[in-house]
């Protein structure tokens, strides 16, 4: 692990040794999973020129050493300039990042694979994860390449495409009786009684590290031309916090000169951050019953909702909320114009950008970047009657006919 790197508390600044990710800020009381890693030397070249894996080029940003992660091919994917899609909504410069083109369909592989190997190398064998699904199947990925044991606690409603990929990486999978925040509460109980450490917790700043190497990959990507606006799905809100990260670390060395706008996505059946920001409160009301296709957006009581408020505040950017009929007309939209299959969430920033030119907040010259985050091979429970049905013919079918 990094010897010029440490965890920050984000209320006092009081710091600690990567290493201690047992126990909360000593002087504030604020939660370990809420710290953040601090880097203290300033790279002199950014990103790494001689190498070709993203995790390598952008170690200076990251908490381990080389030969400690354990997957640098993880991310790597495609920046796509969008003929059909921005063609159809009458934009000039869009940008989706395919984040479906991870190991197990998801951006979440990202911070997996930071947090795992921090844990392997800290000598930890079994963790714990609570998630709805893609976050399970990272972490579950992760640890089996590191030879950890893994178990997963997801929602009773955790779609079986997710739950089956879990299990086919050797995890434990318990099904709870309720929403993503339940999951989470027995999992931080599961690593306070049992010491087996919680990727949503103890390994909650490291895994924040990986995500943020999404927005670096685009920025690189575009030779750290800065884009006008971010567009991301937001359920707990790490991804954009992560981001913010990265914009704010970019900037401190002077490799982007201005930081773009964010705008969080969430759906209007569970949209706490939506409502807060609209009403200018500093930290998020759970949402008492929460409701989407999108289950990934389903998180009622973000813990973070604080500092992802005020982040996204300070770079001037909002939050926005769609329903379940916009997010099946972007799925539907996003694979006949641009070939990419995504789940609800990841869908749910085409739908929001639909709605944001409707109202006019978006320039049609603006410079947007969309992150598509997760596949639709992830959960396609609720998207089996939204196409049509296929019904069966005759061997002997008269091909004259397949154009009439």
């Amino acid at each position: 692990m990094r010897f010029d790197a440490s965890l920050v508390c984000p209320n006092c600044s009081y710091e600690k040794s990567l290493i201690e990710i047992k126990s909360d800020c000593p002087l504030c009381h604020t939660p370990l999973a809420l710290f953040q890693v601090k880097y203290k030397t300033v790279p002199k070249e950014f990103p790494l020129s001689n190498y070709n894996f993203s995790f390598f080029r952008y170690l200076p940003f990251l908490p381990l050493n080389k030969e400690e992660i354990l997957d640098p091919s993880v991310g790597n994917t495609p920046l796509i300039f969008s003929n059909n899609l921005a063609k159809h909504l009458g934009l000039k410069n869009l940008y989706i990042k395919d984040e479906t083109r991870n190991p197990t369909g998801s951006f979440k592989d990202r911070g997996a694979i930071i947090g795992i190997s921090i844990a392997k190398t800290l000598g930890y064998k079994n963790v714990n994860v609570p998630s709805s699904g893609n976050f399970a199947s990272a972490i579950a990925r992760a640890c089996a390449i590191s030879n950890i044991s893994c178990i997963t606690i997801v929602p009773k409603d955790a779609p079986d495409e997710k739950i089956i990929q879990i299990m086919a990486f050797g995890s434990k999978v318990l099904k709870i009786d309720g929403i993503f925040d339940d999951c989470r509460k027995i999992s931080i109980e599961l690593s306070k009684r049992h010491n087996i450490p919680s990727a949503s917790w103890e390994l909650r700043p490291f895994i924040l590290e990986g995500w943020k190497t999404t927005i670096i990959e685009v920025l690189d990507q575009m030779n750290f031309s800065v884009p006008d606006v971010i567009i991301i799905p937001a359920g707990g809100g790490g991804h954009i916090l992560g981001t913010y990260k990265a914009l704010k670390e970019l900037y401190s060395i002077g490799k982007i000169d201005h930081l773009p706008k964010i705008i969080g996505v969430q759906a209007s059946g569970c949209s706490p951050y939506v409502k807060a920001f609209n009403n200018g409160l500093e930290e998020v009301i759970p949402e008492k019953n929460p409701r989407t296709i999108a289950k990934s957006l389903r998180v009622s009581n973000p813990f973070e909702g604080k500092y992802v408020l005020k982040a996204v505040r300070e770079i001037k950017g909002s939050f926005i909320d769609v329903n379940d009929d916009e997010i099946i007309d972007a799925i539907i939209l996003l694979g006949k114009t641009e070939g990419i299959f995504a789940e609800p969430a990841g869908a749910a920033p085409i739908a929001a950008l639909k709605k944001l030119i409707k109202e006019d907040k978006i320039e049609n010259d603006e410079k947007i970047v969309v992150i598509i985050t997760g596949s639709g091979l992830k959960d396609i429970s609720n998207l089996k009657d939204i196409y049509p049905k296929v019904s069966s013919i005759s061997k002997d079918f008269n091909l004259k006919n397949i154009l009439s």
